[in-house]
């Protein structure tokens, strides 16, 4: 049974009609670049910073497709410079120089070529161009020259003459992109930021219910999976959102292929585990962890279940030590099997400190929804249902 109605909506190339909880960042953007609409453009440089699916580059595109609405000779010149196989600056500007509709040579050097990306600007006189430069920490990267002087280039494009550039967009994951750049490049750069926090579990519970609310059936697509899904999100993958959609998606595809007719928490399970790739606790197989590694993970699996909240303190998981340990018949464990425990179920993934008090588990979907969870726990004690 088909309950994908419209799955492009789904993959990363989606430029949805509105970006739900980033309406701040966007009216900001929109004030800053008015001028590309009204005119005359004055020149301006922007940083868009803030961790990976957050919503940067989508929010850049979303704000030239609504100023081109308005006027429709705005031109957005878009370069992602981790799609580049190098970042010379030869291989940037050429990039450019192909984007404004001109050929690079290899007979021209790199200033050469920017010369002649400057100069085909000047020609569209009728136009308004705004640059976006996405991934701009690879400018100051391992694999970069250092910037090779395009940074300081793109932000002096109006002391060059250039007088329809209404802006340079800069967007970066890392806020300490620009201390790695030459001190001039870095006070070209100014100080006119847009930051993009990690989004929260109930705005990312907002965006799945919209986004799904156009690429499924309708009735197909439960709302407690979306609040599962983000929770995953929020413990897994640091609120990205674009690993949310990859795994949806996939997590559809699986459900088409079973014939089901809603999606599920399994469905979302077997996204993650078969799908992506990645280690899921209900994979586990209890012969490669020791007996007090599987009654410490026990312990937290059982408190996080029964306290109804994704973390659990350390005192927390002692207590649920010792309710198996007697319920179970088992030897106490000492304070330092204990702590050896949890530090190996550290080191193979299965749980993560965040804090000094708090312990989160890395694979589990979210408190109260964990289906199957009482024959794990029964499987890593060796009891039979």
């Amino acid at each position: 049974m088909a309950i994908l109605r419209n799955p492009s909506v789904l993959s990363r190339q989606h430029i949805p009609s509105r970006l739900p909880h980033r309406e701040s960042q966007l009216d900001m953007l929109q004030t800053l670049l008015r001028d590309a609409v009204e005119g005359p453009p004055f020149f301006k440089v922007i940083q868009l910073i803030g961790p990976k699916g957050t919503g940067k580059t989508t929010s850049s595109h979303l704000l030239l497709k609504s100023l081109r609405e308005e006027n429709p000779l705005i031109q957005h010149v878009y370069v992602n410079l981790r799609a580049l196989a190098d970042i010379s600056p030869w291989v940037f500007y050429s990039q450019l120089l192909t984007k404004m509709g001109g050929k690079a040579s290899r007979s021209l050097s790199a200033g050469e070529l920017f010369d002649k990306f400057v100069s085909s600007l000047r020609k569209e006189k009728g136009k308004t161009f705004i640059l976006t430069i996405d991934e701009a920490d690879q400018l100051s990267g391992y694999r970069s020259l250092r910037g090779g002087q395009i940074v300081y280039n793109l932000t002096r494009l109006s002391e060059l003459g250039v007088e329809n550039v209404s802006g340079v967009i800069f967007i970066s994951r890392d806020e300490s992109w620009s201390q790695r750049l030459a001190p001039e490049e870095q006070s070209s750069l100014g100080n006119m930021i847009v930051n993009y926090p990690a989004y929260t579990r109930d705005q990312l519970v907002d965006i799945i219910l919209y986004r799904a609310s156009e690429a499924f059936v309708i009735g197909t697509f439960p709302e407690a999976v979306a609040e599962y899904l983000a929770e995953v999100t929020v413990t897994l993958f640091d609120s990205d959102l674009r690993k949310a959609l990859d795994i949806l998606l996939i997590a559809a595809q699986i459900a088409e292929t079973s014939k089901d007719e809603k999606l599920s928490y399994n469905h979302i399970n077997r996204a993650i585990e078969q799908g992506l790739r990645e280690k899921y606790l209900f994979s586990i197989n209890p012969e490669t962890l020791g007996t007090a590694e599987r009654v410490v993970l026990s312990a937290i699996l059982l408190a996080s279940r029964q306290l109804n909240q994704s973390f659990i303190t350390l005192r927390d998981i002692q207590r649920y030590i010792e309710l198996i340990c007697e319920n179970y018949r088992l030897r106490k464990l000492t304070p330092r099997e204990t702590d050896e425990a949890l530090q190996r179920l550290t080191d193979e993934g299965y749980i993560q400190f965040k804090g000094p008090l708090r312990v989160y588990i890395t694979m589990l979907p979210p408190p109260a929804r964990q289906e199957g969870l009482p024959d794990l726990v029964e499987k890593l004690l060796g009891v039979s249902a």
